[in-house]
C-alpha cells in the first residue's frame, strides 16, 4: 500500500515522498522526483511508479524543492517552487529522502528522475557520498540550455534582461517569461536569479559537460515523441564514458507526459533494474 511521509531537508525544507514499498527490505527501492513545476502526484512518473511497483520494485517518488511554481515552506514560509529555486539545493532534496530510506533499513537504491528530475538525480549523484546508489535513471531528460532547438537570440535576450535585473538588486522579483523553446513548457514563471541559475552558462543543468563522473550504471529513456528528448538521450548515452554501463531504452509511440504508454516505460525500466541486480547491467 502506498504510504504518503514528511521528509526534511537539512536546511529545513519540508518536502513529501509517496513510498510504495517493496516486498521486503532486501528488495531495492527508487529514489525519483518530478520535473519541472510538478509534484509527485502529478508528475508522468507517479503512474509510472505505480508501474513499477506492480511488478515487484520499491519507489519513493518525492516532491524536491522546485514542485509546483510558486510554493511556501510549511516550516519557515519562505518561497520555494520551480520559480524561486536554486538547483544546486536539490543534492539536499536527494539526501532527505536518502537518509529516510536509510533509517527505514533500505540499501539497494537508484536515484532516478522525469525531465528536469533526471537531471537533478544526476547532479545529486555526483554530490551526495560515493555508495550511496547502484544506478542512475534519466526519464526524458532535456539539454539545458539547447542550442539546438531553442531560439537562442530570445534565450540570451532574457538571460540579459535577468542579469540586469539580478545586478540592480532586484533578482528575485518574479516574472513571466515566454520560454525559448517549446519543450516542456512554452511559458514559466520564475525570478531572474533561477533563470540564470538554471539556464545560464554555468548552469550545472548541462550535465552533458560533467558526464564523465558518472561512474554507476546508467537507464536513459525517451519517447519517439519526444524529439529533443531522445536527442539528448543519445548524446547522453556517448558522453558517459566513465560509466559502469549505459542502457539507452526508446519507448515507441511515448511523448513527454508517456500517454498511455506508462506500462511500457515501467517494463523497459524493469527490465534494467532485473539486470542490475543481478549482476549484469547490460
Amino acid at each position: 500500500m502506498m504510504q504518503i511521509h514528511a521528509i526534511h531537508t537539512e536546511d529545513q525544507v519540508r518536502l513529501h515522498v509517496a513510498f510504495f514499498p517493496p516486498a521486503d527490505k532486501n528488495r531495492p527501492v527508487v529514489l525519483c522526483t518530478h520535473g519541472v513545476a510538478n509534484a509527485f502526484y502529478n508528475t508522468p512518473l507517479w503512474e509510472v511508479a505505480q508501474a513499477i511497483h506492480r511488478l515487484g520494485w520499491g519507489v519513493a517518488l518525492f516532491n524536491n524543492r522546485g514542485h509546483d511554481w510558486v510554493s511556501a515552506n510549511p516550516i519557515d514560509a519562505r518561497w520555494i517552487g520551480a520559480a524561486h529555486e536554486r538547483i544546486e539545493d536539490c543534492a539536499l532534496d536527494f539526501k532527505a529522502g536518502l537518509d529516510w530510506l536509510n533509517a527505514q533499513g533500505y540499501r539497494n537504491l537508484v536515484i532516478g528522475g522525469h525531465s528536469l528530475g533526471g537531471l537533478k538525480a544526476n547532479y545529486a549523484l555526483r554530490t551526495l557520498p560515493s555508495g550511496s546508489f547502484k544506478g542512475l535513471a534519466m526519464f526524458s531528460s532535456p539539454r539545458l540550455p539547447d542550442e539546438q532547438v531553442w531560439d537562442w537570440k530570445r534565450h540570451e535576450d532574457i538571460l540579459d534582461r535577468c542579469r540586469a535585473l539580478s545586478q540592480a538588486g532586484d533578482g528575485r522579483t518574479l516574472m513571466e517569461v515566454e520560454m525559448p523553446t517549446n519543450t516542456p513548457a512554452m511559458r514559466g514563471l520564475m525570478c531572474a536569479d533561477t533563470y540564470i541559475n538554471k539556464y545560464g552558462p554555468t548552469a550545472v543543468t548541462t550535465v552533458l559537460r560533467d558526464a564523465a563522473g558518472i561512474a554507476v550504471p546508467v537507464f536513459l529513456l525517451a519517447g519517439t515523441k519526444e524529439h529533443p528528448q531522445l536527442a539528448f538521450s543519445a548524446d547522453m548515452e556517448k558522453a558517459l564514458v566513465n560509466a559502469v554501463s549505459v542502457t539507452r531504452a526508446v519507448i515507441d509511440g511515448a511523448d513527454h507526459l508517456y500517454t498511455d504508454k506508462s506500462d511500457q516505460v515501467a517494463s523497459a525500466f524493469s527490465d534494467w533494474l532485473e539486470k542490475l541486480f543481478a549482476g549484469d547491467p547490460g
